[in-house]
């Protein structure tokens, strides 16, 4: 197949973002972030590991929720298209290419399951939630808060990644939220209100959904997962044998030209023959009903 250089065709961007969602998974959904389930993996609910790595968690997640970004002007990186201006926080995530690829799945069949989990979560992130009472102490305000989900997903991550000197979009991203809840600060006050920020948000909001967000994540890996392994198995091939270990490739699709993209490809086939480093789980009702 002849393509022009530095292009990717749609099967080659679907291998790119189906492995890329995987391996961001499997660095949020593990036993380094969290306590293993034992035999309790339905109504139940996770347990970081640490302080630590649950900070970890949230600047992970914090990535994934992050718009897919370019060099400096130029355009997205494998030929990806932007979303448009506008619509939904999470048209500006991962979760956009996902949706994408639903619509139009290229690599294999019976992607529903795929589709369905994207939508809930998605749904789940643009809801608001509702906390009475935050106290923001710095700047001697309470407020009984509405904000998006994602909101506070995305401000907790990045404060508890970045310096204040980096943390200017955040900042007039409060004064924002703050001014939806009748309350107007100036830019110093945002900087100030901050660290209080990252306790209501992360020490809170997010550790109280952790559980649910990595339900989410898990199920999105096991639907890949379910999408992807009839195509590993079809497409298997044993080349040889060493030491009584079977040498083997995968049939390349016509349209997979780019040795990027090959490699993503083989990597998610491969991946979907291997048990995932966490077992399916279901959370609690009782950690899904504030906030």
């Amino acid at each position: 197949m002849t393509k022009t250089p530095g292009t990717f065709t749609e099967i080659e961007q679907e291998a790119i973002i189906l492995s890329a969602v995987v391996s961001m998974v499997d660095d949020m959904v593990n036993h380094s972030i969290f306590c293993p389930l034992g035999d309790h993996r339905h109504d139940t609910h996770l347990l970081p590991q640490t302080a630590q790595s649950l900070r970890q968690f949230g600047t992970f997640l914090r990535d994934f929720l992050s718009p897919v970004t370019g060099k400096g002007k130029g355009g997205l990186p494998f030929g990806l298209s932007k979303p448009e201006n506008g619509g939904r926080a999470t048209d500006h995530t991962t979760l956009f290419y996902l949706s994408r690829i639903c619509k139009n799945p290229l690599i294999g069949r019976g992607i529903e399951h795929l589709q369905r989990i994207v939508t809930e979560f998605s749904d789940w992130l643009e809801a608001y939630a509702s906390v009475d009472e935050v106290w923001l102490g710095s700047i001697e305000v309470n407020v009984n808060l509405r904000i998006k989900r994602i909101d506070f997903i995305r401000m907790s991550g990045d404060i508890g990644k970045h310096n204040f000197l980096r943390l200017g979009g955040q900042a007039n991203r409060l004064r924002t939220i703050l001014a939806d809840n009748g309350v107007t600060i100036d830019e110093s006050d945002a900087y100030l209100a901050l660290p209080d920020c990252w306790d209501w948000f992360h020490t809170h909001l997010l550790a109280y959904h952790a559980s649910t967000i990595a339900e989410f994540l898990n199920n999105i890996r096991y639907a890949i997962r379910l999408y992807i392994t009839p195509v590993a198995k079809s497409r298997y091939q044993a080349t040889g044998n060493f030491d009584g270990i079977e040498i083997f490739t995968f049939e390349r699709p016509d349209a997979i030209v780019n040795k990027f993209a090959w490699a993503q490809y083989f990597d998610l086939l491969q991946g979907s023959l291997r048990q995932p480093n966490f077992p399916p789980f279901s959370v609690s009702q009782s950690f899904k009903r504030r906030f």
